[in-house]
């Protein structure tokens, strides 16, 4: 399995490749897939390759998760504040599992 990593581009070698910080360090990440990138922006990345530019607040939830993910490898059970999003409020399912809804086309 593949799991996406949230990295934050910090310097812009050419329009193929560009220095990114995160979880996993500082590593050169293979931007051919997504448009320009420039410093501050956050992608999305799998095996040193950016699938997809993401905002600030979704690299947030996806680190959140990932830090779930290690403390559930590490036995804890606490895991209420890796996804603050979700507490107090019921599930919502995505629109196309809604009965109402009519897809387009």
């Amino acid at each position: 399995m593949c799991i996406g990593i949230p990295m934050q581009v910090v310097s812009v070698e050419d329009d193929m490749f560009a220095w990114c910080d995160g979880r996993n360090g500082h590593r050169r990440i293979n931007t051919m897939l997504v448009s320009t990138v420039q410093p501050g922006d956050w992608l999305l990345t799998f095996l040193d390759s950016a699938r997809e530019a993401i905002d600030a607040e979704r690299a947030a939830m996806i680190n959140s998760a990932l830090d779930a993910l290690e403390r559930v490898a590490a036995g804890q059970t606490d895991l209420d504040d890796c996804f603050a999003d979700l507490i107090g409020r019921e599930p919502q399912l995505p629109d196309f599992l809604r009965p109402d809804f009519v897809q387009k086309g």
